[in-house]
């Protein structure tokens, strides 16, 4: 049985990271929103879908399926399609080092939106979804909660 993408989807070339230390480059179908600037679903929506798996096409050929709790982090480029378009007012610019389970540091600019009454950042971080999203460099960095030991800012 194969899977293939829906025609109104778009591709998004991701690099995930996973628990048992694997590395997987591929492409994940952004679904159509017409809702959304983009005409697409964000990569972090994508991720923050109650499904245990994700459907990867890989680049080397043929296609995987990633159980989502498995992911530290996934990596696109921050012009990507799959990037959220820009943050409204209120969004957050500080930077911040993630300290993973796994050993691992992240450091860059938190992208989210602090809701009104709740600015300290422990409001923050308990305010986001499943994934923490950095701009970090070029790249746009989704790092699961359940993965982050502490956060320095």
């Amino acid at each position: 049985m194969s899977e293939s993408p829906r025609t109104s989807t778009l591709p998004c070339h991701v690099r995930l990271r996973l628990t048992d230390g694997k590395e997987i480059e591929g492409t994940v179908w952004l679904l159509a929103d017409p809702s959304r600037e983009s005409g697409f679903t964000p990569l972090e929506v994508i991720l923050q879908d109650s499904k245990d798996f994700l459907f990867v096409g890989l680049d080397r050929g043929g296609n995987m399926l990633v159980a989502r709790r498995q992911i530290r982090y996934a990596e696109i480029p921050a012009d990507s399609p799959g990037a959220p378009v820009d943050l409204p007012g209120g969004a957050s610019l500080d930077v911040l080092t993630l300290h993973l389970d796994s050993g691992e540091e992240i450091t860059g600019v938190l992208r989210s939106v602090a809701p009104e009454g709740y600015e300290r950042m422990s409001d923050v971080m308990n305010a986001q979804g499943p994934f923490i999203s950095l701009g970090h460099g070029d790249k746009l960095v989704l790092v699961a909660k359940t993965r982050v030991v502490r956060v320095s800012f």
